[in-house]
C-alpha cells in the first residue's frame, strides 16, 4: 500500500474516479443531476472509519490522496465496476441530508468507508 500513497498520478486519476462515482450516486439518490467534488477531509474520515490502515505520518490531505489512489488503482485493476460501485454508494447515501454541507461530509465519509471495506 505504501507505493499507492507515493504515486501522485494515481491519486489524480483516483480523484476523478471518486468524484465521478459520488456525483452519479448523489444524482441517483436525489433524482437530479449534480457534480460534486469529494474533499480530502471526507476521504480521510472514511479511511479512519475503515479497516484499512492509514499511511504512516500522514495528514488529512495525504490520507485523502491515499484513498483516491487506492480507488483509482482498484478501478484500473477491475476490483469493482462503476454500476456496482454507484449502487453501493447510493445505498449508503439514501436518506441522508446531502444539502447540508456538514451532514453531506459525514454521509460521504460513511459511504466511502463502507465502499473501502466492501472492495478492499
Amino acid at each position: 500500500m505504501e507505493e499507492i500513497s507515493e504515486d501522485s498520478n494515481l491519486s489524480a486519476f483516483g480523484d476523478a474516479v471518486v468524484n465521478f462515482l459520488y456525483s452519479v450516486a448523489k444524482s441517483k439518490v436525489q433524482g437530479r443531476y449534480t457534480g460534486k467534488k469529494v474533499s480530502n477531509i471526507a476521504l480521510s474520515d472514511a479511511l479512519a472509519k475503515s479497516k484499512i490502515k492509514s499511511p504512516r505520518r500522514s495528514d488529512k490531505k495525504m490520507r485523502g490522496d491515499f484513498v483516491e489512489a487506492m480507488i483509482g488503482k482498484g478501478y484500473i485493476e477491475k476490483v469493482f465496476n462503476i454500476d456496482d460501485a454507484v449502487e453501493v454508494l447510493s445505498e449508503k447515501l439514501s436518506g441522508k441530508n446531502l444539502n447540508d454541507p456538514e451532514e453531506e461530509r459525514k454521509a460521504i465519509a460513511e459511504a466511502f468507508s463502507y465502499f473501502i471495506d466492501h472492495y478492499f
